[in-house]
């Protein structure tokens, strides 16, 4: 057993988990060119043969465990990857270089696929170059299992604690059907679909970890701190007594907290604002629903692009998602942002390539406007959707950052509109359209955008890093990125004031909605709308009810008159603190 250590990383998702590891290491392995004897070339066919049926069995699985838990849509990305790795035609390449060059399978294999990848990369058809991402993803299983080193199972095993350098997309999907009780990893971001899935799933994660996966053995006792960003490997033993009083703790005060999920979240002296849920997927509807949810601020339509990437679902698909999520909140809004794709999400598989500088690059509204083709099947399913549901369905497009961009969009729509009646589906007469404010332009221009808009929602994690210039993945400037900074304070009370004006509501659906010691700043400023992930809200919502609108404008008002980020922090942190004391909550415990 190694000594005890304790790592930081960034907690990307609250509550402990504490057990054994289960690691991960998605790096491609070495391989060897191994020259092989003429009389067993049919052997290492067969050995070849053989791998591809183990990991074609695993993935088979998996499809059944993901489908169970999170829906067909998801078991459709495994399956398309089973279906590649059946593929006659690269098995018929791998043993043709056994035969050819008589070398071992492994860089048969390998020799193959880096052939395939060059000419992948010839293609004109943008469908097929893209496929090289799920080619990369099989070769990596079918080489770990003929070197005896099999991609570990996260299904139908003991709770485990994930440890890995990087999960890809496809296995996050895992995460949802297997065993995983907490989760650690070197790379990610807080905004990272692995950690979205993690938050989703109420699995305590903490992402960013530098050396983690070398410090971790199998057989090691590890702990996973989802509140203050530690990764513990072999912790003393009086300090495991303390974590398991701490998830006890946390278990216990959780349960206490939904007992309140039906009250108000008013202020003692009678103001109201709204409580919305941030939904990523359709399993999430039931969560939302305990925890209180006055409906959805957020829903993540770039999600669908798991299931078909690199292409985007048809109309059809995600009509019947969109359906499927606004009948999961009747007579309640359900905001649907259109796809949030580029930047560094997903990038490669929509692009064709990563770009220089992707947070400044073709991303949200920018690339949706670029590809037109994408963009109008997605209008058109929402549309559909909001005409059999009038008046609950808001639709909110990311990234603005120009008035042109609203316009287009409202003109798409309306042309969309017509076309639907005329082929006698139905619309809604009128179709609440919003942006997200996650850049200073749109800020500073907030009250020409309300003017225009049914509402607005503003992005705090891409606000900041944008009024900051600040990478918000970035470990080395962590400390940098502080959405309390006063110059984001000073933007999202802009935006607020320019809602207000107009008469239109404004939700903050970034991750300052769920953080406690924003919530007296934030309702101060006269936020109408709180959206979070489901977990957040009862503590959110305790805080609301245990503070009078007055007391929270001073609050406010003295907040926005500081100079900088500290200051602010330790102002709130100080009134915080004493709610938390009134209330009997510890947030980080």
């Amino acid at each position: 057993m190694t000594a005890s250590r304790t790592l930081s990383g960034l907690p990307a998702s609250p509550g402990i988990a504490m057990g054994e590891p289960l690691l991960v290491e998605n790096q491609p392995l070495p391989v060897i060119r191994v020259a092989i004897p003429e009389e067993r070339v049919e052997e290492e066919i067969a050995r070849l043969h053989e791998a591809a049926s183990r990991v074609a069995a695993r993935l088979a699985e998996l499809k059944e465990a993901a489908g169970a838990r999170m829906g067909p849509e998801f078991a459709a990305i495994l399956e398309a990857h089973r279906l590649l790795l059946s593929d006659p035609t690269l098995a018929a390449e791998v043993e043709e270089v056994i035969r050819r060059e008589r070398v071992c399978a492994e860089w048969a294999l390998e020799e193959v696929v880096r052939g395939l990848l060059q000419r992948f990369e010839q293609l004109a058809d943008v469908y097929l170059r893209e496929r090289q991402v799920d080619l990369l993803d099989v070769a990596a299983h079918w080489q770990r299992e003929l070197q005896g080193k099999p991609q570990p199972r996260l299904v139908n095993g003991q709770p485990r604690i994930l440890v890995a350098d990087d999960i890809p997309p496809s296995q996050a999907i895992q995460l949802a059907a297997g065993s995983v009780i907490g989760f650690a990893s070197e790379a990610g971001g807080l905004t990272s679909h692995t950690t979205i899935i993690a938050k989703s799933l109420g699995i305590p994660a903490v992402v960013g970890v530098e050396g983690l996966v070398e410090a971790t053995r199998h057989g090691n006792f590890v702990i996973v701190d989802g509140f203050e960003g530690h990764v513990l490997i072999n912790p003393e033993p009086a300090l495991v007594e303390v974590y398991r009083w701490r998830a006890q703790e946390h278990r216990r005060r959780q349960q206490n907290l939904l007992q309140q999920a039906g009250l108000p979240a008013e202020t003692t002296d009678g103001h109201r604002v709204r409580l919305l849920a941030n939904v990523d997927l359709l399993h999430e509807i039931e969560d939302a629903h305990r925890a209180g949810a006055e409906g959805v601020g957020l829903f993540r339509s770039e999600f669908l692009f798991m299931q078909t990437a690199p292409l985007l679902p048809d109309e059809e698909a995600q009509y019947q998602v969109y359906r499927k999520l606004v009948e999961g909140f009747p007579g309640q809004v359900v905001t649907i942002r259109t796809y949030d794709l580029g930047g560094k999400k997903l990038a490669r598989e929509v692009l064709g390539q990563l770009e220089a500088n992707p947070a400044l690059g073709l991303r949200g509204v920018r690339l949706s406007l670029a590809r037109p083709d994408f963009f109008r099947t997605q209008l058109r399913a929402l549309l559909r959707v909001a005409g059999e549901f009038p008046g609950q369905v808001r639709v909110m497009v990311p990234m603005v950052g120009h008035l042109e961009e609203v316009r287009t969009v409202k003109v798409m729509l309306e042309r969309l509109r017509h076309e639907l009646e005329e082929e006698g589906k139905a619309t809604p007469p009128e179709l609440a359209l919003g942006a997200m404010v996650e850049v200073p332009a749109a800020a500073l221009l907030a009250e020409h955008f309300a003017r225009e808009l049914a509402f607005l929602s503003i992005g705090t994690n891409d606000l900041t890093q944008y009024t900051l210039a600040v990478d918000r993945a970035n470990r080395e400037l962590a400390r940098t990125y502080r959405p309390l900074h006063p110059a984001v304070l000073r933007l999202i009370e802009r935006v607020i004031t320019a809602g207000r004006r107009a008469g239109i509501p404004v939700s903050l659906c970034g991750e300052l909605a769920a953080d406690p010691i924003a919530v007296p700043v934030l309702l101060g400023l006269g936020l109408t709308e709180f959206s979070m992930h489901p977990p957040a809200l009862p503590v959110v919502r305790s805080l609301i009810r245990a503070i009078s609108f007055a007391d929270a404008k001073r609050i406010a008002r003295r907040a926005l008159s500081m100079a900088s980020a500290k200051e602010v922090e330790e102002f709130l942190w100080e009134i915080v603190a004493g709610l938390l004391a009134k209330l009997q909550l510890r947030v980080r415990i």
